[in-house]
């Protein structure tokens, strides 16, 4: 487990649209530090800080799934390979009022040298593990209640729009197969064996509800995710390799992007009717940007395009990642390897807005939510911030006392893991 190095703390008292000063940069840190600690010494008292610390060893990792935290570990005396569950309830409907959790149940799986948890309908809880590796991953349902075990069947689990659990199993030459099964009783809804190796999903507001498949020849269906029904198929012109071409689904596009040559087309999903083409080499992968289209490139860089051209509306080779909140773009570069420099642009035109300092762990806006990121700092703690796009500003919500090392936000909570293995979860102050 590594120490999470956050650096220096940076928070510009800057109006939204930020001008680089004339300050040489190692005073104007120093100021700013001043003025946020000053902040912090001056604000009014802040509400009691809520957290529990839950059990854990070397090894374990913990997840919030639905209303459990989940914690997943080498068994203590036990085989090597065993991993043991621990389900622990959350409060319900607010914040802890003691310092520690009930645990639900408990159980070992025997063999599974990694799980991960998620959560499903029907009070069910999907454990995955990667027995014998890809291609024998195994799914097992979990009653949420009691721990015990509804159902298990190979496949790796995604959850689907209606709320159904897709089971993937890789396969040969001749491709893998797919089942799609009911959460609460593993009956198969639908399946289909000989599934090409490449699929591309639409993912709705609770899971995919398209799945799009291109077979090596050209040629594309369209289905249904929770009912398995053919929605369109069509064919694309197959290029010199059957491994040379790579797509993703936003929204009503089928994005189908060729090495050889460099070009991405776009074509309607419902009828799978060719949109545009633009050379664009180099392209690492497509997100949605608002209106636009956001095309990361493979050595950093972004190019916004036009979606129903594709042209070209504006191109920076300075970011490497980032994500639309409202008619702003939160973009990151690397700084060092375990921080990120946070700038705010302006959708539309690409013009730098805000730039919000040097983070570590920003992450993506959580049920709507504003962005969150963290960073350490020295003999104080582990600063949490959230970020407000519209003034251009982080919003200090607390600075937790301590090290640690692997974090991850959630809406109003933070879990962190300690250094002796254990895991502790604090209630955001909002």
């Amino acid at each position: 487990m590594a120490l999470i190095d956050l650096g220096e703390v940076r928070d510009d008292p800057e109006p939204a649209v930020w001008h680089r000063p004339a300050v040489p940069r190692p005073w104007r840190v120093a100021l700013v530090f001043g003025l946020v600690l000053a902040t912090l010494a001056g604000a009014a008292p802040a509400a009691r800080r809520v957290s529990v610390t839950v059990p854990g060893r070397s090894g374990a990792e913990a997840f919030l799934v639905g209303d459990q935290l989940v914690v997943v570990g080498p068994r203590s005396g036990g085989v090597p390979d065993d991993r043991e569950l621990t389900a622990y309830d959350l409060p319900d409907g607010g914040r802890a009022t003691s310092s520690t959790l009930r645990a639900r149940w408990r159980l070992t799986m025997p063999d599974a040298p990694r799980i991960w948890p998620m959560a499903a309908d029907a009070g069910v809880l999907l454990v995955t593990s990667n027995v014998g590796g890809r291609e024998s991953a195994l799914t097992v349902a979990l009653e949420t209640a009691t721990g015990r075990e509804r159902w298990r069947q190979p496949g790796s689990p995604m959850l689907t729009e209606g709320g159904r659990v897709l089971l993937t199993v890789p396969g040969g030459e001749d491709g893998h197969s797919v089942r799609v099964v009911d959460p609460a009783t593993g009956a198969v809804r639908w399946s289909s064996s000989g599934v090409p190796d490449r699929t591309d999903y639409r993912f709705g507001e609770r899971g995919i509800d398209r799945l799009v498949w291109t077979r090596r020849s050209g040629r594309i269906e369209v289905r249904d995710a929770d009912s398995g029904r053919m929605l369109a198929d069509g064919s694309v012109p197959p290029g010199p390799s059957d491994v040379d071409m790579g797509g993703q689904v936003i929204d009503d596009l089928l994005l189908a992007v060729r090495v050889d040559p460099p070009t991405l087309t776009a074509y309607g999903l419902d009828r799978l009717d060719r949109r545009w083409t633009v050379d664009l080499p180099s392209v690492a992968y497509v997100t949605p940007c608002g209106a636009l289209l956001c095309s990361w490139e493979q050595a950093g860089g972004v190019r916004t395009l036009d979606r129903a051209t594709g042209r070209t509306v504006w191109h920076d080779p300075r970011w490497l990642a980032g994500f639309p909140v409202g008619d702003r773009l939160v973009a990151t570069t690397s700084v060092s390897p375990v921080r990120e420099e946070v700038v705010l642009l302006d959708l539309a035109t690409g013009r730098e807005r805000a730039n919000l300092g040097s983070w570590n762990g920003l992450q993506t806006p959580v049920e709507g939510g504003p962005p969150v990121a963290s960073r350490e700092i020295r003999d104080r703690g582990l600063l949490v911030a959230e970020f407000d796009v519209v003034s251009g500003r982080p919003r200090i919500l607390d600075v937790v006392p301590g090290s640690y090392g692997d974090c991850r936000f959630y809406p109003d909570l933070l879990l962190c893991q300690q250094w002796d293995g254990s895991f502790r979860l604090w209630w955001l102050p909002r």
